[in-house]
């Protein structure tokens, strides 16, 4: 991993790129974020990018709220859920390794998408409240020479992807 670090701009990176591409559809009744982890447990992804397309049942999902008491004020609120039929319009998300979780994996996924009335949503998706309507395309990109590690950040007291080199790249 790199980075810069000065009181005006900071970054941590890595280099690497496109290892493998996947390309899924996720059948209706199944959970957006469960179908996504399932993918990569069967192409041995561990990190990784995706974007997704399609229609839900309902969404479930959390927003960022001011949250006295956290390092820097902000934490997700509670739970919404918005019933269908509904429309993801954009989706995008990441894969990265979690000690901390059941399955060893972390799909980060932030999506907007639109009611039968044509309002428009977005947020952080939580995993288990996104069955899917119709169909769900999905196209899955692992990473080579990175890996994304889902970790605490002491600064801001949030568990954060970080992104780690696995070594040298070609240009």
């Amino acid at each position: 991993m790199r980075e810069i670090m000065d009181n005006k701009l900071r970054v941590k990176w890595a280099k690497g790129k496109p290892r493998k591409i996947v390309s899924a559809r996720i059948l209706p009744g199944t959970d957006l974020i469960s179908g996504i982890e399932k993918i990569c447990f069967e192409n041995e992804i561990e990190s990784g990018a995706f974007s997704v397309i399609g229609s839900l049942e309902k969404s479930t999902f959390v927003l960022p709220v001011i949250k006295e008491g956290t390092k820097k004020g902000v934490g997700y609120g509670e739970p919404q859920t918005v019933s269908g039929p509904l429309e993801i319009l954009s989706g995008k998300g990441f894969i990265s390794k979690d000690q901390e979780s059941e399955s060893g994996l972390f799909i980060h996924f932030h999506a907007i998408f639109s009611d039968a009335e044509g309002k428009v949503y977005g947020g952080h998706f939580l995993p288990g409240g996104n069955p899917v309507l119709l169909t769900l395309d999905v196209v899955i990109m692992e990473f080579e020479k990175i890996s994304l590690l889902r970790e605490e950040d002491p600064e801001i007291g949030i568990r954060v992807i970080t992104p780690v080199g696995k070594g040298k790249v070609g240009k």
